[in-house]
């Protein structure tokens, strides 16, 4: 596990390498999913997505970037909510990381930034989907994101379960994601003193 040097506001400069970190998230975390779907969804046809993004930047939409030494290592993307299904008026849309930066920092850094634009833009409170499947849905209920509709989701005719999850107390959900973080910090921290140590052991 990579721990991540920074996050920023994403640039059109941006769009291959978000593309590129899409197509292999979506192919790496979503395997349940047909082969077909992500054969549709293959980086041309996301490469124009986020090209089609930058050009009409929709109101009240955010993309952050995380980076690792000036690189791009993850994407992600809050939005109002258009889903009558949910009763929220935000979205946290997305978040995408390579796998060797997921378990550290990234994922409550992303969240927060994400928190903090729905909420000064007055989109709170905020709702997440996820594929029933997707493993990485389980730290939600740990966020207190409750699971109010199950339902299908269909692409490319394919049937996917899903799950929506609604945040409604903030200061819990930005307290919780901090505590996250520090101790991803932490965990940086100790590993290479734990490997000294163990080093001179040897030696």
């Amino acid at each position: 596990m990579s721990n991540i040097t920074g996050l920023r506001s994403a640039t059109l400069n941006d769009v291959e390498v978000i593309a590129k970190i899409h197509v292999q998230c979506w192919r790496e975390v979503y395997g349940f999913m047909p082969r077909e779907v992500h054969d549709m969804r293959d980086l041309s046809y996301r490469r124009n997505q986020w090209n089609c993004w930058f050009q009409e930047r929709p109101d009240l939409e955010a993309l952050f970037v995380l980076l690792h030494n000036d690189n791009v290592v993850g994407f992600a993307i809050s939005k109002p909510n258009h889903d009558d299904a949910i009763d929220a008026l935000g979205e946290f849309h997305a978040c995408y990381i390579l796998p060797e930066f997921r378990g550290g920092q990234a994922g409550p850094m992303a969240m927060m930034a994400l928190a903090l634009s729905l909420k000064e833009n007055n989109l709170w409170p905020a709702c997440v989907w996820a594929f029933k499947q997707n493993p990485y849905r389980r730290i939600y209920p740990m966020l207190g994101c409750r699971p109010l509709v199950y339902r299908d989701r269909s692409i490319g005719g394919a049937n996917i379960p899903e799950i929506g999850y609604h945040i409604n107390d903030y200061n819990a959900l930005m307290s919780r994601l901090d505590r996250m973080r520090v101790s991803a910090e932490k965990r940086q921290i100790e590993l290479p003193q734990k490997l000294v140590r163990q080093s001179r052991l040897v030696g």
